[in-house]
């Protein structure tokens, strides 16, 4: 499923991203049972954050192929095709929507952008997410600082939501509810904190019976105004070193 996340904050928009996908099959048994088998590849080469020309990003959770083809590539060929520097940045999740709504199976795939518009030298936050499978596009509020997540999310909610402690007589005293202080992110806090919450969501996931399907390394891009983006953390490609046993 993956794990990303758009913290933002006056100063701009932080992207971040792991880099694991996971792969399952299907199959039928003689006695037509169903059977999918989650987890039986996997690989920590996934690009999920891109940069566009117009200094928009873009993450992406959710569907990882279409018609057998990793989805990165057709991210990509919808940078290349669909968007120029003129690009509003508005405009971007109904295009994602158009383009990739014409796959058939339409890929159940989540979209974060993130990007500035320009009007009269003054440039004005944005933030999407757009759910192609469902035809949903949100635009979120960024007058005020704060973060967007979608994926493996529970590891995240659980540390920010309200918990308590269970009682004997199954009654619950609640624990002291620490918020996060977004108002008084900087910019390197919220590098800090989308860095944080990937790690973190990781080193959970690994000792839980779960499959493991967001892993490292992690991609953590910046996007300010009148800036061209660039990247904080960022894989390359390279050599694999391999080791054989005699």
């Amino acid at each position: 499923m993956s794990f990303i996340i758009a913290v933002h904050v006056g100063e701009g928009i932080v992207l971040a991203s792991d880099s694991r996908t996971t792969y399952q099959s299907t199959e039928t048994l003689p006695n037509n049972q169903i059977v999918r088998n989650l987890g039986i590849h996997s690989t920590n080469t996934t690009d999920k954050t891109f940069v566009c020309p117009n200094r928009c990003g873009i993450s992406i959770c959710g569907d990882a192929s279409i018609s057998g083809m990793p989805i990165t590539s057709y991210i990509q060929s919808f940078i290349r095709e669909k968007i120029n520097t003129d690009t509003v940045a508005d405009e971007i999740p109904n295009m994602l929507v158009e383009y990739f709504r014409k796959f058939d199976p339409i890929p159940d795939t989540i979209f974060l952008i993130a990007g500035y518009n320009e009007i009269e030298g003054i440039f004005k936050q944005v933030l999407y997410r757009v759910l192609v499978a469902d035809n949903y596009i949100e635009k979120i509020d960024t007058d005020s600082q704060g973060a967007s997540w979608n994926g493996e999310t529970n590891v995240l909610v659980r540390l920010l939501n309200s918990v308590g402690v269970k009682n004997d007589d199954d009654s619950y005293t609640p624990l002291p509810d620490q918020e996060v202080l977004w108002s008084f992110f900087t910019l390197q806090d919220a590098v800090d904190f989308a860095k944080y919450v990937v790690e973190t969501t990781i080193s959970t996931m690994r000792f839980q019976k779960v499959v493991k399907t967001v892993g490292n390394p992690i991609d953590i891009l910046v996007i300010q105004p009148e800036k061209d983006p660039f990247w904080i953390n960022k894989k390359e490609l390279s050599l694999m070193s391999h080791t054989i046993d005699n």
